[in-house]
């Protein structure tokens, strides 16, 4: 069946083969046998396995419906797959999440990594490019005043750690250093987090895992085509010898796109390395290499967006971005109940806009606006994690500090078609921030409780470097406690009810701090969310079902003037408040084996509460979101089919609510579309080290016609109809 809201059970991976995480995960693990797997996915499993013996954490057996502490992307102890660590949700997490399982990403047939994200509820996308580059998410209604503004509002995370190029400064992904295809599994945390992985996540943290290092080695290459000339190429080997362990894997993307000017070319590298020096210390390192060169099709005007959708306007805009990344993670144990880690991670990035003036300007621009942005991010945090027991009540507690430095050097120079060129503006700015947290998780009885608080602090200075500003300089600091407080109860073996209250931050992009004549109130952006929900894993784990209703009181939101570059205006409050439904099913004992239907169902009503725009809804944020689908895997022959859909509500562009689209193609209502998805594939080990897979996919199966009005950018169409496919071969040594 599908995994997806099931628990997990035995999760373990050996603690050496971690990577690097700042903050601690739950991915939780009960006692009982694990569930029943396909054979292909137990095939999967047999390849990340691991042979190295982890310590106990905890001696005495835990209890039913204990969940075991998993630090990011690992679980402590092991004699089972990574895969099963991260097959479902805890029955008592006791907050609202998803996990994405191996299995469903594989399947999934999506163009990027944004549209995995359907599978799960409140998600909304925004249509840009429909290449990796630059993805909007939004969750549970929290966007800007032009959409989903760069995914601003969420964090995002590969392995822990912050996939922001600068995550105080530049907390949007302008840039997005990660491909579909090292996507392992994704977890999805809409709530409870905030303690442990910082400021950004007014509604929540995506983190996507990536592969484990395998137990023996192992090399896999696969290939995808789609019709609209995406190739996509990715290869690995990875090995354990002993006390070390490493994983190289390798991407190369390029394509046409399906609208004109939109060919790209991405790569994506990646090493990842573990040395177990004792049974007690352990060190992981990796290091990444991403570089991302494409074209910008831009958004149309209504006119031209009426005569041919897939067309572009605006022939020399394009968008480079590179960015280098390293982390290392020391594990100690001290004692069997007690661990120490030291994690530090280094990027350094360089990305630009190339935009040309005005828009929709056919062939020619009157000149080309480049916005080149070097950055480099820099952060260490210690941390130890303690487990405790008083009476019948079992305690795990984390705490740790964090410093993170990052520097930001933002210009803007225009180039015209005699080749000259002109420097606009230009600043150099710094951030220096410091955090603190703790949090404690009691688990007694049927009851488990984790209250927590964070201290966020940063000082941040900028000085103009060029034009009529130059030699001006800003100062902005601000500090805050984030008290944290999450519960679940087990009704039953297969019933809980959780809670959480928490309260997280969104600190002034070095975007709003002008230099020049506008008066802006930067103060930091701060966020209460509250959140009840029943989570039921019934009938053997036949049947989940979760049901979760929330709201987010969000403050003193900076927005972006639309009137004005790089000016940013507090707009007051807004409230964000929904309930979302998850269910799956496996059918295979009530009518055909292998058969399986997912849903996830969500309405949200988000709006300003004071100033100006009170009353009016946000931009791009649907009153309803559903996604659904159904799957058959035959394990004798290895072929899975499946048919999945996706239901996007209609929505405004702009704040003032405006119903009809204008001629500029930038304000108006954004329509309603149902979208729908097909895939085959084929799996079959045609050796005892020799794995062929073979997928095709349909999206967009009945070419409906959908698309994004943006504020400032005009039309965007999504994807028609297209084919795709796939080969992987894996072999182990």
């Amino acid at each position: 069946m599908d995994t997806r809201s099931r628990p997990t059970r035995v999760t373990t991976v050996p603690r050496c083969f971690t990577l690097f995480a700042p903050a601690t995960l739950i991915l939780a693990s009960e006692t009982a046998a694990a569930p029943r797997q396909s054979s292909a996915e137990a095939a999967g499993a047999q390849g990340v396995e691991r042979r190295f013996e982890a310590r106990s954490q905890d001696a005495r057996e835990p209890k039913r419906n204990q969940d075991v502490s998993i630090p990011e992307v690992v679980v402590t102890e092991s004699k089972t797959s990574a895969v099963d660590a991260v097959q479902g949700t805890p029955l008592d997490n006791p907050a609202a999440r998803d996990v994405l399982s191996p299995r469903e990403v594989a399947e999934a047939g999506t163009l990027n990594v944004q549209e995995l994200l359907r599978r799960t509820p409140s998600v909304i996308l925004s249509e840009e490019s429909g290449s990796d580059s630059l993805p909007n998410v939004a969750l549970r209604g929290v966007t800007g005043n032009d959409g989903v503004f760069r995914s601003t509002n969420l964090s995002m995370y590969v392995d822990g750690i912050p996939l922001a190029s600068a995550p105080y400064g530049q907390a949007g992904a302008s840039g997005f250093p990660l491909t579909l295809e090292r996507v392992w599994a994704i977890d999805v945390q809409r709530g409870g987090a905030s303690v442990k992985y910082g400021p950004n996540n007014v509604s929540g943290v995506v983190n996507y895992l990536t592969k484990p290092i395998p137990e023996r080695a192992t090399f896999e290459t696969v290939t995808k085509y789609d019709s609209f000339d995406n190739l996509a190429l990715y290869e690995s080997y990875g090995d354990t010898l002993g006390r070390f362990g490493f994983l190289l894997e390798a991407v190369y993307k390029d394509g046409n796109g399906y609208r004109q000017h939109s060919d790209y070319v991405l790569q994506n590298y990646s090493l990842k390395t573990a040395w177990a020096f004792s049974d007690e210390l352990r060190m992981l390192v990796q290091v990444e290499k991403f570089d991302d060169d494409s074209d910008q099709p831009d958004g149309l005007n209504l006119a031209d967006f009426e005569a041919d959708p897939l067309q572009s306007k605006s022939l020399q805009n394009r968008f480079t971005f590179d960015q280098d990344r390293a982390n290392v993670r020391l594990e100690w144990d001290l004692d069997r109940r007690t661990r120490a880690e030291l994690s530090t991670y280094y990027y350094d990035t360089h990305r630009a806009f190339e935009i040309g003036s005005p828009s929709y300007y056919g062939s020619t621009a009157n000149y080309v606006q480049a916005t080149p942005r070097p950055m480099s991010v820099f952060a260490i945090q210690p941390q130890v994690t303690h487990g405790w027991d008083f009476g019948d009540v079992h305690s795990e507690l984390v705490a740790g500090v964090r410093y993170l430095r990052e520097d930001i050097e933002r210009r803007t120079e225009r180039n015209f078609p005699n080749g000259s060129q002109i420097d606009v503006n230009g600043d150099e700015s710094t951030y220096h921030t410091g955090s603190a947290f703790v949090e404690n998780e009691f688990t007694f009885g049927r009851w488990k409780v984790r209250p927590g608080v964070r201290y966020e602090a940063m000082d941040l200075s900028v000085e103009s470097t060029i034009g009529a500003t130059a030699g001006n300089t800003g100062d902005e600091y601000f500090d805050e406690l984030l008290p944290a407080l999450s519960a679940s109860y087990l009704l039953r073996d297969d019933w809980s009810l959780y809670a959480s209250a928490s309260t997280t931050l969104q600190p002034p992009a070095v975007t709003a701090l002008d230099l020049a004549d506008h008066d802006q109130d930067l103060g930091a952006q701060f966020a209460r969310q509250y959140e009840l929900g029943t989570r039921v894993q019934a009938l053997d784990d036949s049947l989940a079902i979760d049901l979760c209703a929330y709201q987010i009181d969000y403050t003193d939101r900076l927005e972006q003037d639309p009137n004005n570059f790089n000016v940013f205006e507090n707009v007051g409050s807004s409230r964000h408040q929904g309930v979302e439904l998850t269910c799956d099913k496996d059918l295979s004992r009530e009518l055909v084996d292998g058969l399986s239907v997912w849903s996830a169902v969500a309405y949200n009503d988000s709006e300003y509460t004071n100033g100006l725009f009170d009353g009016n809804q946000l931009p791009s944020a649907p009153h309803w979101l559903a996604s659904w689908g159904v799957r058959w895997a035959h394990e004798p022959s290895g072929v899975t089919l499946a048919l999945d859909g996706a239901y996007v509500g209609h929505s405004y562009s702009d704040r003032l609510n405006t119903e009809d689209i204008n001629a500029a193609g930038t304000l108006g209502v954004k329509p309603q579309y149902t979208l729908w998805n097909a895939h085959a594939g084929w799996m079959r080990r045609l050796s005892d080290g020799c794995k062929l897979r073979l997928g095709v996919h349909a999206r967009n199966v009945f070419d409906e016609e959908y698309f994004d009005v943006r504020a400032a950018r005009g039309i965007f169409v999504g994807a028609p109809f297209g084919l795709g496919a796939e080969i992987g071969l894996t072999f182990e040594f």
